[in-house]
């Protein structure tokens, strides 16, 4: 006996839209990725904006990201900074940004600044050869990283490094951006974050200095100087307020990239508010990308989704952004990896004198 299937039928047609205005909604069919047919990272990303998930939105930041490059405008690019980027590998990946000047200016914790000095004094993060309890860690004097180690000892040297280098500063107040761009004139190390952007004329801010090794060695040395009756040196990171609005009041367009969120994420997204909080309106960020793994569901996102962010007027209504929920060792290079090869259509960047 056949099935009569017309009721059925008749259901699904009247809940199924037809004609062109169907096809305006559900736009191209998704196209099966082939391993065969790409031969650079370039074309994996292209060929992943008709893919679903993570991959498209991957996609998505770097057409996001080539058309920032592309801006005939030249906006001013803040990168956002966060997690331990530094040991994880990450170094020269952010470094050849800088170099490229694809960022302009770097918003970072100090962890990763602290870790970026460490190895441009000769020092190392390691792959462990063997696992071991962190109780035995600590006896043996080695920090771990997840799944790297680096020695105790090292980390002692670069405070000391710090402290001394400091001593010789002229005792005034300093923003984070000026002492850093200092330090980073004396590492000679060429995949040095600090090096490279003391090199290239690019401002680092640091504005939670303090919650890092770099800033326990300042915090040391002023102890010490004060109980010497010296004058102290002192980081003011008020005037970081003041010297990262000013780049935003002078730029015409600007552009964000996130990796992670926190501190670094908001203080990047805040400069509108800041500027109307001195009288002076301008527009939010006209391009955005962030690379994540925080969730949105818990009412943070480190510092809010760029959606939420409209509303702030931190990102302006017009923007271009993207997300994508992928741990930022994998996505960071692909999307610099993409822009090397497609360099032709965005190089060369003018560099911009900032300071």
């Amino acid at each position: 006996m056949r099935r009569n299937n017309s009721f059925l039928k008749d259901k699904r047609t009247s809940h199924n839209p037809s004609g062109e205005k169907s096809k305006e909604i559900v736009g191209i069919p998704i196209k099966p990725f082939d391993a065969f047919a790409v031969l650079s990272v370039s074309d994996t990303l292209k060929a992943f904006s008709q893919t679903s998930f993570q991959s498209r939105s991957l996609a998505h930041c770097f057409q996001v990201l080539m058309a920032m490059m592309k801006d005939p405008e030249r906006p001013t690019v803040f990168m956002g900074l966060a997690g331990a980027m530094v040991p994880a590998g990450m170094r020269k990946v952010l470094k050849d940004f800088m170099e490229l000047h694809v960022v302009d200016v770097l918003v970072s914790t100090g962890a990763n600044l602290s870790h970026d000095l460490l190895e441009a004094l000769g020092f190392h993060h390691y792959i462990p050869k063997k696992s071991l309890p962190d109780k035995e860690l600590l006896r043996l004097g080695i920090d771990r990283i997840y799944d790297t180690y680096v020695y105790e000892s090292h980390f002692m040297e670069a405070d000391k490094f710090v402290m001394e280098f400091a001593e010789e500063l002229e005792p005034r107040s300093y923003s984070t951006r000026e002492f850093l761009g200092l330090l980073g004139r004396t590492l000679k190390d060429p995949d040095s974050i600090l090096a490279t952007a003391a090199k290239e004329g690019i401002p680092i801010f640091c504005p939670a200095i303090n919650d890092s090794s770099i800033g326990m060695a300042l915090a040391a040395l002023r102890q010490r100087q004060e109980e010497m009756g010296k004058k102290p040196l002192i980081l003011d990171p008020l005037k970081d307020n003041l010297e990262i609005l000013e780049i935003k009041l002078k730029s015409p367009r600007t552009g964000a990239i996130y990796v992670g969120g926190g501190v670094p994420k908001n203080y990047i997204q805040q400069l509108k508010i800041a500027a109307s909080i001195i009288g002076k309106e301008v527009p939010g960020h006209d391009y955005a990308i962030q690379i994540t793994t925080d969730d949105p569901k818990w009412g943070g996102l480190s510092g809010c989704t760029f959606e939420e962010a409209v509303s702030w007027g931190k990102i302006s209504l017009g923007a271009r952004y993207a997300t994508v929920y992928l741990d930022a060792t994998i996505g960071l290079p692909l999307l610099l990896r993409g822009l090397i090869e497609l360099k032709e259509e965005w190089w060369p960047r003018k560099p911009l004198k900032l300071f």
